[in-house]
This record gives C-alpha cells, sequence and structure tokens, in this order.
C-alpha cells in the first residue's frame, strides 16, 4: 500500500475535505464561470433568448490538481419562435465528484414566453422540468475487507457497499428576464420542490438555488445597433453581476466583458468578502480570466479561474470551455429583433 509520504500529506487532506464536501447532505450545484455560456442552466428565461436557433456545449475541470475533483459537462439546444412569441429548450449536464465517482445526470425540458413592454422593453417568464439521477461508481472504491497481503483485489462483503443506492427525482425551476438594447435583470428560482437526493434512504432535500444576474453594455462606437447591425465591428464593455444563494451557500460575481469583434475579454472576481465564512464554505472563492472567439455564427471561449480560496493555488485552479453555435432560418433573418445585451461568455 501507498505511504502517506508517498501520497503527500496535502493531497491526503485535500481528499479527506473533498470527501466531506461530496457525502454532505446539503450539497450545491456544480457552477460555470462563463455562466452567460451556460444560460439554461442559470435560468430558464433565456431559453430562445437569441431569437434563433442555439447549441451550447461546455466543460468544467476544477481543481485538477486535487484527487477525485470536479468535473462537470453540459449540454443545451433551444430554439424561438416568434409566431408563437415562445423559445423551446433541452439541456442535460453530467457533474462527477470525489474519488468515489459520485455523479450527477440531469435531463430537463424548459420554456419561455416573451412580452414586449415598449418599443424599447421586452420581459420574459421561464420554467423548467427535469429529471436528474444521482449514484457512486463502486469500482473506484475500495473497501475495508477489499485489503490484503498480496494486493489482489477481491470482492467485498462490507454493508455499506449495499445500504448505498441510486437517487433519481423530479426537479422544478422558474425565472425571468427583462431587457432592453443595453440593459438586463433577471432571477430565478431552481429546485422549487426541493427533491430529496439521498443515497442512503433517508431525507436529504436539494436546497433551492435562487439566481440573481443583471448589467449593461456600454458602447464603445456612436453606432452599435442599426440597419445594418451585425456588418459593423462591435466595440462595448459589459459589466455584469450574477448573485447565488443555495442553502448556507451565498456567492457573488462580479466583472465585465471587453468586446472588439471577433475578440472578446473578461476579468471577474467571486466570492463575498463581506459576509463570515460558514461550515468551511469559503467566501473568497476565484479571481476569472476569460478569452473568447466570436465569428459570424460561432464562439468559443476559455475561462480560468485562480483560487484565491484558504484552498491555495495547490488546486491548479480551474479551467473551463464554452462552445456555442447559432443557427436561424434564412427568410427570418431579415426581420429586425432587439437583440439581448447578455454577453455571450
Amino acid at each position: 500500500m501507498r505511504t502517506l509520504n508517498r501520497i503527500g500529506m496535502k493531497k491526503v487532506i485535500y481528499l479527506l475535505m473533498l470527501t466531506g464536501m461530496v457525502f454532505e447532505a446539503k450539497a450545491q450545484d456544480p457552477q460555470f464561470s462563463q455562466f452567460y455560456a451556460a444560460p439554461l442552466f442559470h435560468n430558464p428565461a433565456f431559453t430562445g433568448a437569441a431569437h434563433k436557433g442555439r447549441l451550447v456545449a461546455n466543460y468544467r475541470n476544477q481543481w485538477p490538481s486535487i484527487p477525485g475533483a470536479f468535473v462537470t459537462t453540459a449540454f443545451s439546444v433551444d430554439n424561438y419562435f416568434k409566431s408563437y412569441n415562445s423559445g423551446f429548450g433541452l439541456s442535460a449536464y453530467k457533474d462527477q465528484a470525489g474519488t468515489g465517482g459520485l455523479s450527477t445526470t440531469s435531463l430537463s425540458m424548459s420554456y419561455a414566453y416573451e412580452i414586449n413592454f415598449s418599443s424599447d422593453w421586452n420581459g420574459r417568464g421561464g420554467l423548467s422540468f427535469g429529471y436528474a439521477n444521482r449514484n457512486v461508481d463502486f469500482s473506484k472504491l475500495t473497501f475495508r475487507d477489499q485489503l490484503n497481503a498480496n494486493f489482489i483485489p477481491i470482492p467485498t462483503g462490507d454493508p455499506a457497499q449495499a445500504s448505498l443506492n441510486r437517487a433519481s427525482y423530479f426537479d422544478i425551476g422558474s425565472g425571468f428576464l427583462i431587457y432592453s438594447r443595453h440593459i438586463w435583470v433577471g432571477a430565478s428560482i431552481l429546485h422549487m420542490n426541493q427533491p430529496n437526493q439521498s443515497l442512503l434512504g433517508q431525507a436529504a432535500k436539494l436546497p433551492m438555488r435562487f439566481n440573481m444576474m443583471a448589467g449593461v453594455k456600454i458602447p464603445l462606437q456612436k453606432r452599435m445597433y442599426g440597419s445594418d447591425y451585425g456588418k459593423d465591428v462591435e466595440k462595448s464593455i459589459s459589466p455584469s453581476i450574477l448573485y447565488k444563494r443555495q442553502g448556507d451557500f451565498q456567492q457573488f460575481d462580479i466583472g465585465a466583458y471587453l468586446t472588439v469583434k471577433p475578440l472578446i475579454v473578461g476579468l471577474w472576481y467571486r466570492g463575498l468578502p463581506i459576509a463570515n465564512s460558514t461550515r468551511g464554505l469559503y467566501n473568497q472563492d476565484a479571481l476569472v480570466w476569460l478569452l473568447g472567439f466570436k465569428h459570424d455564427f460561432f464562439s468559443i471561449g476559455y475561462s480560468y479561474d485562480l483560487t484565491i480560496s484558504k484552498l491555495g493555488p495547490g488546486t491548479a485552479g480551474s479551467h473551463e470551455i464554452s462552445i456555442s453555435y447559432e443557427f436561424d432560418n434564412p427568410k427570418r433573418r431579415k426581420k429586425r429583433v432587439s437583440p439581448i445585451p447578455c454577453p455571450k461568455f
């Protein structure tokens, strides 16, 4: 067997911390630093918000230097139907955490209805209905009775394995979004039914998650909208915020995107320094750098989280990639619609 010196005491400490987070009853959802590149994950009101068809893929590897860290992949497709003022979407994600291969897989359908308040302001309300499955990969676990002098794997008879089951549950969310050409504000409540996600057959409700997002797009040139919108080189800066609260956990993202098409760069701070840390949930989390590229209907973004919490730089930060493709009916492209000013990342 490996000695502590070979593994490294620091990694052992990280491993114990991860184990506690993985099996803590009041679990938190995975997160994306590029939250506008995962719109349906944060607010169902974004369904169809591109006013065209949209395919999005996301990948996040959080704290890769820690054994059994967090890896999240997500995919979504949504479209807007102007004749119904409605957007329809389908999204899925898989989150893997911990050395025991704890994974959560979710599939959701979402719907949003758009209302025109005036020539300048629009509103959207959205709903999501999903089904999730949570389980542990026992092939990645080693039980006490499997340890022997010959290092030959043997089946386990540990009752702990029999006590762990799959958890499946339905999930409901809702949200709204109000926007003009330069300003947007919205909020969502996810896990409204607080489903039971326990693997032990006990009560372990998934806490509701509240998201609030807002921002403004400031043009850095005189004309960014007009009859030839989309042909001019866009130059703008977009300060925005995202506040998240789930159970005892709360966090605040604040930063800005600078767009000089086709390039987008961003800098963000994630944390809540004015509040005290609760149960090891650190309020100083990360500084996030982003570099994106957008050409016509295709965009790709990469971001890196520099960990500034008590976990320190030994986590190797977090890496995130997003890819988006928008498609539209050629007949619909001639119709002018008010663009939602949210950044693509």
